[in-house]
């Protein structure tokens, strides 16, 4: 197995020079569930709401895990039986499987789930989800494919890049996440060059995200971003945590909430602590918010009211579809209480009506037993 220092970009250029042997496609998407194989929570989390999703156009659905794990296994092949169509998991190849947990590198993880995904496709698009996104609309990815295929696009995304030279530069292009792609567009230029890479455009050097390149190289005209679409999405949840894990200066700082994020899903969604998730729990983070050197270090009170707010607010309408129950969305509330009152939070959104006391009250006496 090469050493981990040598995957840099000459080794990803000979390593993905060339796609291999394109597949027979059916019109319709390949869904790519591009997931965290030591957080279990996320997968079941991109499941459940992917499993209220119409899905009228999917062809297939491909669980790509960036590290193999027995939780990933397991929650996949629980899944497979009530599934609406084929649902698969999907290895990263090797060496890179073995490697890439080692280098700890979220970008460098997504780009090459991506890639397998499309290298493995059996539809004429693939739609890449986020598994921190949250699709309020039931209709939501058919609906993305739809458009991109009828409005013959080489891609479709839900939001703008966050990329303002290449903005300077005219090009208006779009982010990964419910990123929908012609998987001949993909094809169109070598594997790499979907990597985040620096290279040179413009007559200039820029470090490009995953994607970007290869749209900056497109037609502006066939990259479009959709219109009224309902969703919510917390954003580079992921890279934190990674970060945070590698030990990088910084990274536990949580200003975002991200880390507290990770815990909460954690606590709601893998209860049974399948995975060992190396976020510190709710009581400690908590514990945080008053002490000088804690683990997970966040805002002031007042730096922080605003910022918290809108956490709060987000996850609200997160967690507002199907796939949490109104005891999870109560256990939430008993989680957060410390952070509540920290910030001066109060929840307006009806939560005191009496069936959702009571659920309260069971989350109480379950936390209380866990302890």
């Amino acid at each position: 197995m090469p050493p981990a220092k040598n995957f840099g970009p000459k080794y990803w250029q000979r390593r993905l020079g060339r796609w291999p042997r394109a597949k027979d496609t059916t019109e319709g998407y390949s869904l790519l569930l591009p997931v965290p194989g030591d957080l279990p929570a996320f997968l079941r989390l991109a499941l459940a709401v992917c499993s209220h999703q119409e899905a009228k156009h999917r062809v297939e659905t491909l669980v790509i895990p960036d590290r193999l794990t027995l939780p990933v296994r397991q929650v996949v092949s629980a899944a497979k039986r009530q599934w609406q169509g084929t649902l698969e998991m999907l290895p990263l190849p090797a060496p890179e499987r073995w490697v890439l947990p080692r280098l700890q590198n979220p970008a460098r993880n997504h780009a090459l789930q991506l890639l397998t995904g499309v290298a493995h496709s059996k539809a004429s698009h693939i739609l890449l989800h986020d598994a921190d996104l949250f699709l309020l609309q039931r209709d939501f990815l058919d609906q993305q494919f739809v458009s991109c295929h009828e409005r013959e696009l080489a891609c479709l995304g839900v939001s703008p890049a966050w990329d303002k030279w290449l903005e300077r530069h005219g090009r208006r292009l779009v982010a990964t996440w419910e990123l929908c792609a012609k998987v001949d567009w993909m094809r169109a230029f070598a594997p790499y060059l979907h990597m985040g890479h620096e290279n040179t455009l413009f007559g200039e050097k820029h470090t490009f995200d995953t994607t970007l390149y290869t749209q900056a190289l497109t037609h502006p005209g066939l990259i479009e971003v959709s219109r009224a679409v309902d969703f919510a999405h917390l954003g580079y949840v992921i890279s934190h945590y990674r970060h945070f894990v590698k030990g990088r200066v910084g990274w536990h700082i949580d200003n975002r909430f991200l880390l507290l994020f990770v815990r909460l899903l954690a606590d709601l969604y893998d209860p049974e602590r399948s995975q060992s998730y190396q976020v510190p729990d709710c009581t400690e983070l908590a514990a945080g918010l008053s002490q000088k050197a804690p683990r997970v270090k966040y805002p002031s009170a007042r730096e922080g009211r605003a910022a918290y707010k809108e956490f709060r607010c987000l996850l609200a309408r997160a967690l507002s579809g199907p796939w949490a129950t109104d005891f999870q969305r109560s256990k939430l509330a008993v989680l957060l209480e410390p952070f509540d009152h920290f910030y001066d939070f109060e929840d307006a959104s009806g939560t005191d009506a009496p069936r959702l006391r009571a659920a309260a009250a069971v989350a109480q006496l379950h936390l209380a037993r866990q302890a």
